[in-house]
């Protein structure tokens, strides 16, 4: 992923000047690319996708004529529907693609309506960008209150000392032994692999971090409460002018600890699609960043801070 960014980071010093970053056609060319560039990262789930979307998705990347029409919008999304649901090619479905195929209908129903008026279809792209953030956390907040495991911070205290992505955070803040988190991550591969009913092993660190398993599954709840009531309602109400702040805010408590890199990708670009005013905002350049910057998170965790401390 870090080449196809670093790549397209030198394409976007070329192709875009300041000029054209200040023009509804330029930024949503810009807009264009960068979901272009996601899907080519993270929509090469299998041998069939890995062959085809980079034949599909590169020309789109580099000719503008091509990526502003609807019909090669539709190409894509016809190739991700057949291998995705209809052959079902893929055993499991992550929830970012699903964000995925919503940015896609986003885009097709844009430059369709639009028919050339690059102003409408960007502003259309802010609208629909909202609502599906929105919506996104809604269903999302919605079905934690659904998970007695989530609200009792069984969840948490579980993910955090078997998910090798949050041993570094886990470590540091139970004071636990990186090994002790390894063993878990052992005895849980162990337990996928065998048909042993009675096979059990210990959850080792877990009452190390109760309590702030306990602090995570309420932030989040009202973190991504308050960012699905803002980005839902309508621009009139104070709440909605200062969504971008609950996101941001989400976004630098989540992405340097628990690298979801899919979500995190296409999170960053629609908030940056709806921040725009009549020129990229402050908000705007931090979710470009945010972008940019993400390659960061392969950097191990665990290791960082014992560089640190």
């Amino acid at each position: 992923m870090s080449k196809i960014i670093r790549y397209f980071d030198s394409r976007l010093k070329t192709v875009h000047t300041w000029e054209e970053l200040n023009s509804s056609e330029g930024l949503l060319n810009l807009i264009l690319q960068i979901l272009l560039v996601i899907y080519l990262t993270f929509m090469t789930d299998n041998g069939y996708l890995n062959i085809f979307m980079p034949f599909i998705i590169v020309p789109g990347i580099l000719f503008k004529r091509l990526r502003v029409n609807p019909f090669y919008w539709i190409v894509i999304f016809g190739f991700g529907a057949t291998f995705y649901l209809v052959l079902d090619l893929v055993g499991y479905v992550p929830n970012h693609k699903h964000i995925f195929a919503y940015a896609m209908l986003s885009v097709i129903l844009s430059l369709f309506l639009a028919q050339g008026n690059y102003n409408f279809a960007l502003n259309f792209m802010k609208g629909q960008a909202k609502y599906i953030i929105g919506f996104c956390f809604l269903f999302a907040t919605i079905g934690k209150f659904l998970a007695p495991e989530f609200l009792n911070s069984s969840f948490f205290d579980f993910t955090n000392t078997t998910d090798p992505r949050f041993f570094g955070s886990t470590s540091f803040i139970g004071d636990i032994d990186l090994n002790l988190l390894k063993e878990n991550e052992a005895n849980l591969s162990r337990l996928r692999q065998t048909n042993d009913l009675g096979l059990s092993y210990e959850l080792k660190g877990a009452d190390s971090i109760e309590g702030f398993g306990y602090f995570l599954t309420y932030w989040t709840i009202l973190i991504e409460g308050l960012i699905a009531i803002s980005f839902i309602i309508p621009q009139k109400f104070y709440l909605s002018r200062i969504r971008d702040i609950f996101l941001v805010t989400f976004i630098l408590t989540t992405y340097p600890i628990a690298t979801v890199l899919g979500f995190a990708t296409i999170l960053a670009l629609l908030g940056f699609i709806q921040s725009l005013k009549e020129r990229p905002t402050v908000f705007s350049w931090f979710y470009l960043s945010v972008f940019l910057l993400l390659p960061l998170n392969y950097l191990p965790f665990n290791r960082v801070m014992s560089l640190l401390f």
